[in-house]
């Protein structure tokens, strides 16, 4: 009978490292210094754009997780970020009171946008993106010529800080939202108000459009998140569940379902036409700031006061690995 092999220290410590080294490599998250604020995906879905109270912007592969680039200028934490329609350019807004235009390729800041006199809390493209708009504390909408810089229009009937603004798909209106709870439609090329909307009770935190302009969401600090026709000025519904404020809510690329950011350390994923919660994305207490869906719709993103990026199965409600 053969004699066993006996164990000696140094075979010991062989057969740890080799068990160590067969174990499947992590990937490092992909993290922030900071809190995480704001989230999107590129329309190809192949990166991950973030900003931070760090004060950089970030891009990331999304397959791989890890960071390609990083975009520094502004002076105060990124509060908004966007792709340009062409996916060549990026718009940021910044506690700093400025926008800035940002080449992809290269990460060069390629303008900045001055005039408003106080945080700018968001930001986009209108959907041909010859011009921007922002959102502004000092209870502002802008209008602004992307090539130039040049501020064409000021919406001022707001009487409050503005904290979220969209524009239809067909580029026609604008929708934002303010710290005073309300809620307007603007005509972008004249800069009239053609609708008001009332129904929360506190701050409006964040304002989406589904993706045929439709509907409307709304996020409050008083922790529901309201579904609006657009058309009539209707509340149709009022998503309730949030144990604190709502930060930012997201339409699903499908229009289907709802992705909200919650004070209360999670995202909730919503049915649209029911109202109601398909899955709780949570990884502890830390308050959720920033939500995003992938644009197959098949994945979602959180980042909020733990600085971490992280991925989540939609089907599942699973966390995943990019």
């Amino acid at each position: 009978m053969r004699k066993p092999r006996s164990i000696t220290p140094a075979l010991a410590a062989s057969m740890l490292l080799a068990a160590v080294l067969a174990l499947p490599v992590q990937a490092a998250p992909m993290e922030h210094d900071a809190i995480v604020n704001v989230l999107t995906y590129s329309a190809d879905g192949k990166t991950i754009l973030s900003g931070s109270w760090d004060q950089t912007l970030r891009l990331w592969d999304a397959a791989t997780g890890k960071e390609i680039r990083r975009f520094a200028g502004h002076e105060g934490s990124i509060n908004s970020v966007a792709f340009s329609p062409d996916g060549k350019t990026i718009l940021s807004g910044s506690w700093d009171q400025t926008l800035r235009l940002w080449d992809v390729a290269t990460g060069k800041e390629l303008r900045t946008f001055n005039g408003h006199i106080n945080s700018i809390y968001s930001a986009v493209f209108t959907p041909q993106g010859k011009t921007v708009l922002s959102a502004s504390w000092d209870r502002t909408v802008k209008v602004w010529d992307t090539a130039t810089g040049g501020v064409i229009r000021t919406f001022e009937d707001h009487g409050a800080n503005v904290n979220s603004v969209v524009v239809t798909p067909d580029g026609r209106f604008v929708l934002s939202v303010a710290y005073d709870a309300t809620m307007f439609l603007w005509e972008l090329e004249s800069g009239s108000v053609v609708k008001r909307f009332n129904g929360h009770d506190y701050s409006i935190n964040s304002v989406a459009l589904s993706p045929d302009g439709a509907w409307a969401a709304s996020a409050s600090t008083d922790k529901t998140i309201k579904l609006w026709d657009l058309a009539t000025g209707a509340e149709i519904r009022t998503l309730e569940g949030h144990d604190q404020y709502v930060s930012r809510v997201v339409f699903s690329p499908d229009g289907r379902l709802l992705l909200s950011a919650g004070g209360d350390g999670t995202a909730r994923l919503w049915e649209v036409a029911s109202g109601r919660e398909v899955h709780r994305f949570s990884r502890g207490r830390f308050p959720v700031w920033a939500v995003a869906f992938s644009p197959d719709g098949r994945r979602a993103l959180t980042g909020g006061h733990d600085r971490v990026i992280r991925v989540w199965d939609v089907a599942t409600g699973k966390e995943v690995t990019p």
